[in-house]
């Protein structure tokens, strides 16, 4: 029995110490070692005596879901209180979540049938694992979401009597540029339904020396390393004109470059124009 016990404590202060691993990687927090093993202890401590006294109360509920706050402000050193409210949810998060992977694991592999402590072992581990991966996963893509979201806004421009408005993703890592006037240059993508010339369409060479005269008066050839290809001249024609509509303000550039694609820029339709950050600084 005693050692029975001793494997059941074992696990438990591992399992506190793996899910105060994670919860700490999610929120961003400082890891020490001593502290999450201090912590650990401090919340094997009512399972530990829970099994020398018989005490029921230890077992509480309430018991329960009060010791991960005591962990949490030991293992991140958290004084306000927002910032435990927001570390308890996600500790509990997890705890639900691993442990809501860890029956399905057992039940689909094992059937429900016993397996030995050192399956249940790996398969905390692996579904801990598989958790972890999956908060981090979509946390991470609600945050990509939320800014790119913020670096949107919406553009108009006009060619040759041609108008054009959208959404813009403002790209700080957009390089492009001319490089004889150091102007940078903008991707338009070209949606279905849209009269853009031909030419402009297909970007070959051959089709574009056939534009006509007020659309060839207004293109130049850029070279780039993206878009497709590692080494290529991109033709970039100059707007007649360009507002970027940012913090209630209509930013406006002269005679601004902009390169059409047929590329899909956004997946989920959330921008279909890229703008060069010169675009939007005055």
């Amino acid at each position: 029995m005693t050692g029975y016990a001793e494997v059941i404590v074992l696990f438990n202060f591992a399992a506190d110490g793996l899910l105060l691993l994670v919860t700490g990687i999610l929120l961003g927090k400082r890891l020490q070692a001593r502290r999450l093993l201090l912590a650990s202890m401090i919340g094997t401590i009512p399972l530990f005596m829970h099994l020398i006294t018989g005490w029921d109360w230890l077992n509480h509920f309430a018991v329960k879901m009060l010791s991960p706050v005591f962990m949490l402000i030991i293992a991140f050193k958290i004084t306000g209180i927002a910032v435990l409210l927001s570390a308890a949810i996600t500790f509990y998060f997890v705890t639900f979540l691993t442990g809501g992977v860890l029956y399905g694991f057992q039940s689909v592999i094992f059937n429900g049938n016993s397996s030995g402590q050192f399956s249940i072992v790996l398969l905390f581990i692996v579904s801990i694992s598989a958790a972890f991966y999956f908060i981090q996963r979509r946390l991470f893509n609600l945050s990509t979401k939320r800014n790119i979201k913020k670096q949107t806004v919406p553009v108009t421009f006009s060619i040759c009597g041609m108008e054009w408005s959208g959404i813009a993703l403002i790209d700080t890592g957009n390089s492009l540029c001319d490089p004889i006037t150091k102007k940078g240059v903008a991707v338009c993508q070209i949606r279905a339904g849209e009269s853009w010339p031909i030419a402009v369409h297909s970007g070959e060479q051959e089709m574009l020396s056939g534009l006509p005269d007020r659309w060839a008066e207004k293109m130049i050839w850029v070279p780039a390393r993206s878009l497709g290809a590692e080494k290529q001249l991109l033709p970039a024609f100059r707007t007649d004109e360009l507002t970027v509509f940012m913090d209630g303000k209509a930013i406006q550039t002269p005679k601004a470059l902009v390169t059409f694609t047929t590329a899909i820029l956004s997946d989920d339709q959330s921008f279909d124009f890229i703008l060069h950050p010169n675009m939007v600084r005055q």
